[in-house]
Order: structure tokens, then sequence, then C-alpha cells
């Protein structure tokens, strides 16, 4: 008796729209076939580095195949959208494809070929193969995919039989031509909170980091360092959750110097960059040939040392640090045995690090903190 009732007005109000077509109306009281649905976002500590929530969200509605709307808010904790009857992926990245400066979006519009790519960066000095590009190092990007859901015809005609006897309830309440029954306004504000479809969706970062440590005989000669690694992955899948097969060379230019052993002169040098990972969602292997290329500039100011570390299977994979996808871990020499030695310069003003770091050719030169 109750679906007799709910067809029966659902066809009254039908009715109504067709015979008042001449009549200005509000559009929202003409019957629309949608379900009102909250994406709610459920955010992890483990999910973010720095500890907080990004400042908005942008989401992309698939329906039957097809791209049907992408939206972007700042309410990150859920987002709300009325959709058509109908099968439903979706999928939403942190902040809005504008806002990122180092990485292009591609594909957004294509569930399955949505993707974000380095980009190139001018970086000549490093060294490259074959069509190998140095590329920006990425921002922090959190991404997440919803399960699959559908709208059916009765799920619409559910929420709007509800949706629209509380719409005349309120209506009636405002306009005071009518007393209203609390416990009818609240059951049908009930019901309406029920018929709502609420999906979750778990974002998480998609970007690692690598660390790497280099042990260096008279590394108190070691001025500046940069390096470039190749064989990197310049390209995440956001809804396959893994790399692509495109390679890049990605740069570290940042560097910390630390002395083990003062007596012997013996330290090392840490850097660490963030980064998509391997190609092709790969593990270290054997198989891979991708390389290190380090140069240091000593503190004379004149001399530049060069030095290549094969990697191939001489990343590990650590616990990540909080936030992040993975660790790539590379640790070159020991205390013991020193990967590199550079030649034991004097300093260009007699002694001490030189705060005034010229030119290093055509490339960025970055002191390494003490």
């Amino acid at each position: 008796m109750k679906n007799i009732k709910r067809h029966i007005a659902l066809l009254l109000l039908l009715s109504v729209a067709i015979l008042g077509g001449c009549v200005r109306r509000p559009l929202e009281v003409i019957y629309r076939s949608t379900v009102r649905v909250i994406v709610k976002c459920i955010w992890s500590v483990e999910s973010y580095p720095e500890g907080q929530k990004p400042t908005g969200v942008t989401f992309y509605f698939f329906r039957d195949g097809e791209f049907y709307t992408s939206l972007t808010t700042a309410n990150v904790d859920s987002c709300e959208v009325h959709l058509e009857k109908g099968h439903y992926r979706m999928y939403m990245i942190s902040q809005s494809p504008e806002e990122f400066w180092k990485m292009d979006f591609e594909n957004m519009n294509s569930f399955s070929n949505a993707a974000t790519t380095l980009r190139e960066t001018k970086a000549t000095w490093a060294t490259r193969g074959e069509g190998e590009v140095p590329v920006e190092n990425p921002e922090i990007l959190l991404a997440g995919v919803t399960e699959e859901f559908d709208i059916t015809e009765e799920m619409s005609e559910e929420y709007q039989y509800y949706y629209s006897q509380l719409r005349r309830i309120l209506a009636a309440e405002s306009g005071g031509t009518k007393a209203v029954s609390l416990d009818e306004k609240t059951y049908y504000q009930e019901q309406v909170e029920y018929h709502t479809l609420r999906i979750p969706v778990y974002p998480k970062n998609i970007v690692s980091q690598m660390w790497v440590t280099i042990y260096a005989g008279n590394a108190d000669v070691l001025k500046s360092v940069r390096a470039s690694t190749s064989g990197m992955a310049r390209t995440w899948e956001l809804t396959r959750g893994v790399t692509s097969g495109d390679e890049a060379i990605q740069i570290i230019n940042q560097w910390n110097l630390t002395i083990d052993d003062p007596a012997r002169r013996v330290g090392h040098i840490d850097g660490i960059i963030n980064t998509f990972g391997l190609p092709n969602g790969e593990m270290p292997s054997g198989d891979r040939d991708p390389s290190l290329n380090v140069s240091a500039l000593l503190i004379d100011n004149t001399t530049a040392v060069d030095y290549i570390f094969p990697v191939g299977d001489k990343i590990s994979i650590l616990e990540p640090n909080r936030g992040y996808r993975h660790l790539y871990r590379l640790i070159f020499g020991s205390v013991d045995n020193p990967a590199i030695t550079p030649p034991d310069v004097k300093p260009v003003s007699g002694g001490g690090m030189d705060a005034q770091v010229t030119d290093w050719e055509e490339g960025e030169t970055i002191e390494i903190p003490m």
C-alpha cells in the first residue's frame, strides 16, 4: 500500500509540472530522478607527511563508463552531489590539477587512463642516456578510488518521494499556512537521511622517498654535491595505483655532511628526495641497470670530481617515514671502507668552509651543511 501511495504522489507531482508548463514555478519543485550522494573522505594520520589535511579536494565521477562530472571543493571531509540512475566509479585527488607546478595531469576525464607526470626540469649538467630527461621531484599528492556503486530507478524514486514530502512540510511550516506535526517532519527528515547514499574513499599519499648515503674519505674537503639518478618513474597512474613505464632522471641537490671519524676524516653525505619510485611498478632487481651520477665541488672552489655508482639491485625498501608510500634506501661504502676519497685540497681561504660559493659550471650549487 505504501508503494502505491508513493507512486500516486510521484504521478501527481509530474502532472502538476506538466499542466503548469506555462506558469512560472521554481525549478526545484519539478521532479528529478536523482539520489543525494555524500562521498566521505576517511583521512588517516599516516596518509600525509604534513600531519594535516589538504585545504581542498577534487572528485571525478564516471557514469556507465563515461565521464559524468567533477567537483573541486574546500569541504575535504565530505562532498554532496545528486546523481542520476547508473553504474558509477569515482576517484579523487588532493587540491586541484592547477595547484601543482611540478606535475602535469593527463586524461583526468578517463577513469582508466588518469595520470600525473613529472615536468621536465633544466639540469644541463645531469648525465643522461638516449631519450632520458631530468624531471622535477614530485609534490605531495593524495589520491583515492571508491568502490563501484549503483543508483537504481527504485532508489531514486524512494529518495524523491521522501524528499518531496519533506519539502511540502517545510514549505507549509515557513508559510504558516498549516500546522505542522513535529513527528511527521522528523519522520521524513529521517527517511531523507536514510535514503541518502554514503560512499567512503580512503586517500593515500602516492609519493615515496629515496634516501641516498655515500661514505667519503677526506670528507671535510667536500663543499658542494649534486647527483642525478636514472631509471626512475616519471608517471603515476592515479586509478591503477602504480607507475607507468615512462623513465626519467631525478636530481638530488640537497645534501648533509656528517663526520663519523674525525681522526681519519671519514664521514658520509645524505641526500633525500621525493619520488614516484621505479617504473612499471617494479621492485629493485639485478635486471635493472640505472646509475647514480655524483659530482662534488671541493673547498678550493676549483676542483670538481665525478663518480658513477651502478644501482641495480642495491636499492632496499624500508619502512617509510610517516605519510609516505615507500622509502627507497641506497648506501654506498661504510666508515671502514669509504666509497669515495676526493683529493686532499686546501680551502681557498686558507682554512674552514667558505660561506661564499661561486657558480659551479651552469648548474645549481648548494653548499653542504656541516
